[in-house]
């Protein structure tokens, strides 16, 4: 403070006490009435005088405007009750005006004064206060910042640094103020630095929070992760002033990051190859299984067909033998064809089981069906065990295999018999039913027609009704069954579109149901039984036999012979290729649908139409796959293995009938 700023020092901040005002201001008035007695005399001290004005400005100044204004009344007072000589021309009262309007300016002036000195230091006063909070805040910002753990800045707009904490300034090894220009990009490492760069630039341009990670280098030359996280920072109008920024070392999580990928793929790499283990032990089972199926099934076919083949064998050496004997071969004809058509009947159930079988679906009414088999049912029941049949499914019309449902309807019915005391009761049923989706395996949910054989028989525990379908398995005593029977429904039901489902229990007898899907349309109407001896008696045809099994070919074309007709032999399609192509005229091919060279015996039929358009063409075969599958779909009729010549003759009516022109 300079010493003019004194005076104005020791104007009080607040109105002085009562006592103290009243001695200011009599000592400013007492002053200037003693000056004046000093200098003009004691007669001249009282009169109206400008030297009363410093005493105005004074007690105005220290002890308040009120003790102003109160001088100036005073100095009025006075000079009123001691009148001094006037200048001339000028009344007394108007001395009085005068000198009231100047002493109440100088009053008035000195108010102004003293309330804007008060109102500088209270602004001095509060910008000290201001500026001491601010550096003790500063002071604790440093504090605290530099103290932190971790790397603080503050930047510009322009991105130069404005402040920097202890830990920055350490990171890099450089004092302070190096540590504020110094050009990051330059500590980045260089596979780090291109990409960093375009991170921020676009961090920056957003004037939004944003993250960097990268590697920087350190004071001591090593390079570590430093994760930074910049935060922008506004002026309280609203500017844009820069970023606030924190960085912190991330080292440690970032090797631990790589150990974990490191974990991971080493983890991946033991799952893959536990997997494969567990895969090529699935593998290793499955084929065990496999092998194990394979065993049961060729022993099976193996135990039945050594059967048949020796009645066949038997019979046929018995005939050789006594040749003479008629009625003994009439006796081993009719053993032999017996033995024929029970190892038929078992290739059918094998091929319903793989749901390899080529059905003959049909509209049928199911409970018509039923109601013609039922005398036959109750012959295979016998009368130990009590039938009854329910059927309420009249109007409804399943699209199946006639001779297929009724073989699998009887296996149903056999086996049940067969796990039936005397005394109990069978008793099938049909009905219509809904299933919804999962409720039976492997089946679609919708309508069907539910066909249901029950028994009063034992029943079965889980582990054994989870075996029934599969072929050969049985528990019947050895002899007494094939195992194919419950394998046979299955096959037929699969194939049908259909389900098959068991429910058994020991002691509670067994159900099995069957569930076909509902077909459109009519029942197909029943074929009288001698409309098959009627296609016997056709006329002769010239026929193209194609079968490359010599003993199998011999054996057809004897059928053809003697059903009237005249053949023609070829083993390969090249072969009867070559037939067709010699003009000579044909009725009918029949083809073998497995034949050797690469071509099928479908392949030989549509070569054959393309040569001789309308040629009635037949389709044989006792093989099942893809073949036959091909077969299915193609526009000639299929005559399935074996067969006899009176299946054969039908089949060639029926073909003639369809297309009657001959090539």
């Amino acid at each position: 403070m300079t010493p003019a700023e004194w005076p104005l020092r020791l104007v009080p901040r607040r109105p002085p006490p009562f006592w103290k005002a009243l001695a200011i201001s009599a000592a400013a008035f007492g002053g200037a009435i003693a000056a004046r007695a000093l200098f003009l005399g004691l007669d001249k001290a009282t009169g109206l005088s400008v030297t009363y004005f410093p005493a105005f400005i004074f007690a105005t100044l220290y002890a308040g405007a009120a003790w102003g204004w109160a001088s100036l009344g005073l100095a009025l007072l006075i000079g009123a009750l001691t009148p001094s000589a006037l200048p001339a021309g000028i009344s007394f009262p108007g001395v009085i005006l005068l000198y009231g309007i100047s002493g109440g300016l100088s009053v008035f002036v000195s108010a102004t004064l003293r309330g804007a000195l008060l109102r500088l230091d209270e602004a001095r006063t509060a910008a000290a206060v201001v500026q001491a909070g601010l550096t003790a805040s500063e002071t604790r910002f440093r504090i605290l910042a530099d103290s932190a753990p971790l790397l603080m800045w503050i930047s510009r707009t322009d991105g130069s640094r404005e402040f920097v904490n202890r830990a920055y300034v350490d990171f890099h090894g450089a004092g302070f103020e190096a540590a504020l220009t110094l050009d990051w990009r330059k500590v980045l490492h260089p596979e780090d630095i291109d990409r960093i760069l375009k991170e921020q630039v676009a961090g920056e341009a957003s004037r939004q929070l944003f993250t960097l990670e990268a590697r920087y280098r350190r004071a001591d030359e090593t390079y570590c992760w430093i994760r930074s996280v910049s935060q922008p920072r506004y002026a309280p109008t609203g500017t844009f002033e820069g970023f606030i920024g924190i960085g912190y070392d991330i080292s440690e999580a970032k090797r631990a990051e790589e150990d974990l990928k490191r974990i991971n793929d080493l983890l991946a790499e033991r799952v893959e190859e536990a997997l494969a283990e567990r895969d090529h032990a699935e593998l290793a089972l499955r084929r065990a299984q496999k092998l194990e199926a394979v065993g049961q099934l060729t022993g099976g076919v193996a135990h039945d067909f050594n059967n048949l083949l020796t009645i066949i064998v038997g019979a046929l050496d018995l005939m050789q033998r006594h040749p003479e004997d008629a009625a003994r071969r009439e006796r081993m004809v009719e053993a032999a064809q017996g033995a024929a058509r029970r190892g038929e009947r078992l290739t059918q159930q094998l091929l319903a089981f793989s749901r390899r079988q080529a059905l003959k679906p049909e509209r049928l009414n199911v409970d018509e069906l039923l109601k013609e088999s039922e005398p036959l049912l109750r012959r295979a029941v016998g009368e130990a065990v009590n039938l009854s049949v329910a059927l309420a499914a009249s109007e409804t019309v399943a699209f199946v295999d006639p001779s297929q449902f009724e073989a699998a309807v009887m296996n149903l019915v056999v086996n049940a018999r067969d796990a039936t005391p005397p005394g109990g009761s069978i008793r099938v049923e049909t009905f219509h039913c809904q299933l919804t989706s999962g409720q039976v395996e492997e089946v679609a949910g919708g309508d069907y027609l539910c066909v249901a054989v029950h028994d009063t028989g034992e029943g079965m525990d889980e582990e054994v009704a989870a075996r029934v379908f599969e072929p050969f398995f049985t528990t019947k005593e050895t002899g007494r069954g094939t195992g194919l029977g419950l394998s046979q429904a299955y096959g037929f039901a699969r194939q049908s579109g259909g389900a098959i489902a068991l429910e058994s229990a020991p002691g509670k007898g067994t159900t099995v149901r069957i569930y076909l899907p509902f077909a459109e349309g009519a029942a197909a109407p029943s074929v009288s039984p001698e409309a098959g001896h009627a296609a016997r008696r056709g006329p002769a045809l010239k026929v193209l036999l194609v079968e490359d099994d010599a003993a199998v070919g011999d054996m057809v074309e004897a059928m053809l012979i003697d059903l009237g007709h005249a053949v023609v032999r070829a083993e390969r399609p090249a072969e009867a290729m070559k037939v067709l192509r010699r003009k000579l005229p044909f009725d009918l091919m029949l083809t073998d649908l497995v034949m050797p060279g690469g071509k099928s015996g479908v392949d030989l039929a549509h070569d054959a139409v393309k040569l001789r358009p309308g040629l009635p063409i037949i389709l044989s075969s006792g093989y099942t796959g893809e073949t036959l599958s091909a077969a299915a779909k193609a526009p000639w009729p299929l005559l399935l293995k074996p067969y006899s010549a009176e299946a054969l003759a039908e089949m060639i009516a029926t073909t003639l009938q369809a297309a009657p022109a001959t090539a």
